[in-house]
């Protein structure tokens, strides 16, 4: 596994490792009191863009008309570059097992990046206890 400190900024998130500890570094550790939702854009080349979006009240069930805004925004910023993909994490407070609605929050962000040409790059759940890549309804 990729070593945080070995994790840098603006190198691509080339494999499932990497993608981890950039997870693990957004998470930073904390104990989350409620749920937010991190995102960040990354280019053709899967390395971050310099933003890092966190999205506070986030409902407990995907909303179809934010969930779509959302896909519009990524699509609207990426436009042009080629192979660009997103990464997704949900932080919330609560056990590190994965619940029906935080599949329902993977289905629905992998579906709307798909209907605005973009690929879920990848999808965390971060709790107190872990952070783990979240891949399957």
């Amino acid at each position: 596994m990729t070593a945080l400190s070995e994790f840098t900024p603006d190198h691509p998130l080339a494999d499932d490792d990497a993608l981890l500890a950039f997870a693990r570094f957004v998470h930073g550790d904390i104990r989350p009191r409620r749920r937010t939702l991190w995102f960040v854009l990354l280019d053709g080349e899967r390395r971050p863009l310099p933003v890092i979006v966190p999205v506070d009240l986030v409902p407990d069930e995907p909303e179809v008309l934010a969930v779509n805004d959302l896909g519009q925004v990524w699509h609207d910023i990426l436009q042009g570059e080629p192979g660009a993909s997103v990464f997704v994490m949900l932080e919330r407070p609560g056990t590190a097992a994965a619940s029906i609605t935080d599949h329902a929050w993977f289905v629905a962000l992998r579906d709307t990046a798909a209907r605005h040409g973009l690929t879920l790059a990848a999808f965390f759940l971060a709790t107190a206890d872990d952070v783990a890549r979240l891949d399957q309804p």
